[in-house]
């Protein structure tokens, strides 16, 4: 197999993942991979589509092999790391970040990374100072940004965690996370007409932002807006594919069916 067939190989992989055709993109980098075991990018290919069909378990092994084979790769350290804390692994997915951190101690992402293990564990004054850090190296990093809002807003700092959010928004008003975190801030708050505003930048930005249209239709329900709650509801339907939401995709569609015999009612 040639370099242009492996690489129009890997592109038709990565055409389904896009596409949402998960299965088919596992038995293309499946493929991929049993002609190229001894190349680290199979073994990562093939990771990525497995965590996209909710298979994390074996998206972790595909990872762990693949840094075998290339085991200073910071790229996929940092996505081992990102499928660890997923599957609650908090010390392994420690590790990788640290280890990422070693590659390079001016990573600021990857002590956004290691704050965020410490906010899993409940650690939120350790989640804070490496926030911190981060911001020390880069003060307009909005992914740093975003976890300290989270984090201060987890210890009752409301104006230090608005703060945070809203500076994000102002660095990168394009970040539909930004604006989704702050949204998410004001509805905890009953700040309604704020956090509607908000969400509505998020899907801006990105219209297939799935979990602002879940917040939406949430504040339309609190607000009595029935219809308004069903749409935005059918919207997070649309967009959300994950697998990691399937429970949620199932409470959706139930709450929908109940609106909308309300509506007949």
């Amino acid at each position: 197999m040639s370099n242009t067939e492996l690489n129009v190989t890997v592109q038709k992989g990565l055409d389904l993942l896009d596409h949402g055709d998960t299965k088919q993109a596992i038995s293309v980098f499946e493929g991929y991979l049993n002609s190229n075991k001894s190349k680290p990018d199979g073994w990562f290919y093939l990771g990525d589509a497995l965590a996209e069909d909710g298979r994390l378990d074996d998206a972790i092994a595909r990872y762990r092999e693949g840094l075998k084979l290339s085991p200073d790769d910071a790229d996929a350290l940092t996505t081992l790391g990102d499928m660890l804390l997923e599957a609650g692994d908090h010390k392994e997915s420690l590790a990788c970040y640290k280890k990422v951190l070693e590659i390079d101690p001016k990573d600021a992402d990857a002590l956004v990374s290691i704050g965020l293990v410490y906010n899993s564990q409940d650690r939120c004054d350790d989640a804070i100072a490496a926030f911190s850090q981060a911001l020390e190296l880069e003060p307009d990093n909005v992914f740093a940004l975003n976890a300290m809002g989270d984090a201060l807003y987890g210890k009752g700092d409301v104006d230090g965690a608005i703060a945070a959010f809203t500076k994000g928004v102002e660095i990168d008003p394009e970040d539909p996370a930004a604006h989704f975190n702050l949204g998410e801030l004001y509805y905890d708050l009953e700040e309604l007409e704020e956090a509607e505003d908000a969400c509505l930048e998020a899907v801006r930005c990105d219209p297939t932002y799935s979990m602002a249209y879940l917040t939406m239709g949430g504040i339309c329900m609190d607000q009595d807006r029935t219809a308004d709650a069903i749409a935005y509801f059918e919207s997070y339907l649309k967009y959300e594919k994950s697998a990691q939401a399937t429970d949620m995709i199932g409470e959706v569609k139930a709450v929908i069916e109940g609106l909308k015999e309300e509506l007949k009612g």
